[in-house]
């Protein structure tokens, strides 16, 4: 209720920053300080009971007002006494007195006579609750000249204040204190908040009321909220509502029977949708017959849908500090013309789903949520919402906002990609929508705040602007879930009435359309198709998907998508190779693996992980699930494994985009040497390699970029001359070199007939992905022979001793890459290979290869 103010004997709001003076508090200063939100705060640690005291004299004819906060579900041993009155300063003692106990083992707000150690009940509060996580009240005591207590309690929910009870006692008429007493455990020690005292004569109200919120409920009806209880006669007037734009004055207006700060509004002409309109109220009257003056404010017929409020700002990881608090929030933007009241609406993050008790949130405005530990510091940025559980994860996440019918809001499923920069990405910075109309717009409407604070928590973001979202969604993969259902994924978030019209899908070898399309909640990219026919083994299946399905922005795909799918069959060793490894990116690059399907078969990846092996003790560590949904490949081709798809087509030529997978993490991989092997689920090595720096043309300038490529996809992958460096420059960019998703810069040529060969004649060493090594062949009647390869010039002398002892198998090949056994690049010139073998029968031979080394002169 707005008041005028009488004399007071003291007030205290805490914005001069310390409760030592004016007026002076003393007791267990050390357990109390004043927060950033100028509020009195008990930061403790034990268990224990806390006081602060100031001096006062007054009881009868006297008022008492102020604001607490406790964060915690009140009880016997979690409560506080606010000592209206006191002859003794230390509260902890005997004493007489009167006090108001704000929770206890029955949640409610009493008035309590202390006699010595003797504690009488006067009012035993009836409306007001201390029993939820977070309790904001705001109280106010008055005993007039006769000694006749009242009691009056509202929350934050409401600025009207309710009778809790009345008692008359004159027990007491004179004393020297008031004050605080707190009673807590050790888990509640900092969760008490106080602001806003004030003692002394009984304040007279002397201000009219005032409006408090609107809301249009209907075209025909709207609730009108006041600060204070409204006389009925004046408030049920209907004269004293008048709409502009032709409606004129309202049919009917009841005052709430519940709560009599509301009133009900009916009219006789309905609102047309999403038109303004101006409502002018005018002398309604309070208790105290203080009557409004006239005052306009917009009003607007609008329904809320999905998108209207979004989640605008993420702070997931905010140490180390840049500007902000040390605290983790979302803001929430109103993109609607409208105030909306989030009372019942939830934020689920994760699996963990909070209801928002109370919230309002102005047309285009923000409001900040967070844990309602952090309120101190984050409601210094603006509006906010207190939950008493809230946590996000650093790394990626998903937020889910409902309103209060279960409809969603908005979903994000953000990750570290969205910062688009990896020294932002460690913490302190915001993620930032860019535009707040593209709500389905995931990583391409998102990026790490350009602030210097590192957000802009309650105020415009930083990177605001318009980005529309103009792509057609796209068919990204299917996979066989069982033997009669697909799963189908698409690139982004879509319209599900369009994805799951079965006439749309239609499979070949007599298999048909499905008979169910069932959407996954809450992104709605993914599908299941279920169908009457089963699908056999060995059988290739082509799915053909009709145009017209769109995306949450209304593009739809405008051309027949066909897709091929098969039941996966069994990996064995060596179906799935190691074909390409990029381990040295370049600033801002990201990793990647290469895999190749080596077989004829289908096979589905979430069968398959990468990980790393522990030379010294023997095991796998370092596992990470390739795709846990699943994702066929197709024989023969070539995919790519990695963090960010994003950063590899942007430094990288990419043929095949949809054959890029995105993982969660990859093992860990230095950028001097390692290893990397794809196991099954029971981890046994279906393939992989040991990798070092040392494997790349010896006269690169710098590796960074530069991918290591498999030469032959029937040699060991753990044979170390079976790599190469990618040529370069790649087809993108100077300085990168890689071919993720296709045929490597770098491969052997199939080896010739006979016992021992070369390719080619002339070879030129400079790493531009033509003839950049010499590939010598060998193809044995049996395996088990050992060789030694050495390299002499034209004038007979040694330049390389290429291969001493090498165990070779039936087929294979040695590589020269044109280096001298110092490293050094030999020169132009013809050059001989001599070559010795033999096996443990006796047969030893010896044969003999020339070869030219060229290049520019």
């Amino acid at each position: 209720m707005p008041v005028s103010c009488a004399f007071a004997q003291f007030t205290d709001d805490f914005s001069d920053g310390n409760f030592t003076n004016n007026p002076i508090w003393d007791g267990d200063v050390t357990s109390f300080e004043i927060n950033n939100s100028e509020q009195l705060h008990l930061k403790t640690i034990n268990a224990d009971t806390a006081i602060l005291y100031t001096s006062s004299t007054v009881i009868t004819n006297s008022e008492w007002r102020f604001f607490i906060k406790q964060s915690f579900n009140s009880s016997n041993n979690n409560h506080t006494r606010v000592y209206l009155a006191s002859n003794n300063s230390d509260l902890k003692s005997n004493l007489n007195g009167y006090y108001i106990q704000i929770g206890s083992t029955n949640d409610n707000i009493c008035l309590w006579r202390q006699d010595g150690d003797i504690h009488t009940k006067l009012i035993d509060g009836t409306n007001m609750s201390t029993g939820g996580s977070v309790n904001k009240i705001f109280i106010k005591a008055i005993c007039d000249p006769t000694g006749k207590w009242e009691i009056f309690a509202h929350d934050d929910n409401s600025s009207m204040y309710i009778s809790e009870g009345i008692a008359t006692d004159i027990t007491y008429s004179s004393c020297s204190y008031f004050g605080i007493f707190c009673k807590f455990t050790s888990s509640n020690s900092t969760k008490f908040y106080f602001d806003d005292f004030y003692v002394g004569s009984i304040i007279v109200d002397t201000l009219a009321p005032k409006v408090e919120s609107i809301l249009v409920n209907s075209p025909l009806t709207i609730d009108v909220k006041f600060d204070e209880v409204v006389e009925k006669n004046s408030a049920e007037n209907e004269s004293n509502y008048v709409i502009d734009n032709g409606i004129g004055n309202v049919s009917q207006v009841i005052r709430s029977n519940t709560d009599s700060s509301i009133v009900h509004i009916t009219l006789t002409t309905a609102l047309s949708y999403e038109q303004l309109y101006k409502l002018t109220i005018s002398g309604i009257k309070d208790g105290a017959n203080n009557i409004m003056q006239s005052a306009n404010f917009d009003i607007i017929w609008y329904n809320i849908i999905k998108g209207d409020v979004v989640i605008n700002e993420i702070m997931c990881d905010p140490s180390p500090v840049v500007a902000l608090h040390d605290a983790e929030w979302v803001e929430l933007y109103n993109n609607s013309p409208k105030q909306l009241d989030l009372s019942n609406w939830t934020l689920q993050i994760g699996s963990s789903a909070k209801t928002i008790n109370y919230g309002r949130i102005d047309a285009h405005s923000y409001i900040i949520i967070g844990h309602q530990d952090d309120e101190y510091l984050l409601a210094q940025y603006g509006s906010f919402i207190g939950l008493s559980s809230f946590s996000l994860a650093n790394s990626s996440g998903k937020i889910l906002l409902k309103n209060d019918l279960g409809e969603i809001m908005h979903y994000v499923n953000y990750s570290q990609n969205w910062y688009k920069d990896a020294a932002k990405s460690d913490g302190g910075w915001t993620l930032e929508m860019i535009d707040s109309h593209n709500s389905c717009g995931e990583i391409d409407n998102w990026a790490a705040s350009e602030n210097l604070d590192g957000g802009t928590p309650a105020y415009q973001n930083s990177i605001k602007a318009k980005n529309q979202d103009k792509k057609a969604p796209l068919v990204e993969r299917i996979i066989v879930s069982s033997n009669n259902s697909l799963e189908i994924y698409f690139s982004e978030s879509t319209d599900s009435v369009s994805v799951m019209d079965i006439t749309k899908y239609k499979v070949s070898e007599g298999i048909g359309s499905p008979f169910i399309v069932q959407a996954s909640y809450p992104d709605y990219k993914s599908y299941t198709l279920q169908f009457n026919g089963n699908f056999i083994n060995e059988v290739l299946y082509n799915l053909e998907i009709e145009n017209g399905i769109s995306d949450c922005a209304g593009n739809s795909i405008s051309e027949k998508s066909i897709l091929r799918f098969g039941i996966p069959q069994k990996i064995d060793s060596s179906d799935v190779i190691v074909n390409e490894v990029l381990f040295h990116p370049k600033n801002n690059g990201v990793d990647y693996v290469e895999i190749y399907n080596n077989s004829d078969k289908i096979i589905d990846l979430k069968e398959l992980q990468l990980s790393s092996w522990n030379t010294e003790d023997e095991n796998w560590y370092n596992i990470n699930d390739i795709s846990k949904n699943g994702f066929q490949i197709f024989p023969y081709e070539y995919y790519v494994l990695t963090t960010n798809k994003d950063v590899v087509m942007q430094q990288y030529f990419v043929a095949e985009p949809n054959n890029i997978i995105e993982m969660e993490s990859l093992p860990s991989m230095s950028n001097t040497e390692g290893n990397i092997f794809i196991t099954n689920k029971s981890l046994q090595m279906i393939d992989g390699m040991e990798y070092s720096d040392e494997m790349h043309y010896a006269l690169l300038d710098n590796p960074e970029g530069i991918s290591l490529e498999r030469l032959s996809v029937s040699t060991s992958a753990l044979d170390r001359s079976n790599w190469h460096s990618a040529a370069t420059p790649g087809r993108n960019a100077e300085g990168f070199g890689g071919t993720p998703t296709y045929e490597n810069s770098q491969s052997a040529a199939s080896i010739s007939q006979g016992e021992w060969s070369r390719t080619p004649e002339i070879f030129s060493p400079d790493n531009d992905g033509l003839d950049d090594y010499l590939q010598i062949n060998y193809n044995m009647k049996e395996p088990g022979y050992t060789a030694n390869v050495s390299i002499y010039d034209s004038k007979g002398r040694l330049i390389r001793k290429l291969s001493s002892g090498q165990i070779l198998g039936a087929q294979g090949q040695i590589i020269w890459d044109g280096l001298n056994d110092n490293r050094q690049k030999s020169k132009i010139g013809i050059y001989v290979i001599l070559i010795d073998y033999f096996n443990l029968k006796g047969d030893a031979q010896a044969t003999k290869l020339t070869c030219v080394l060229g290049g520019d002169l």
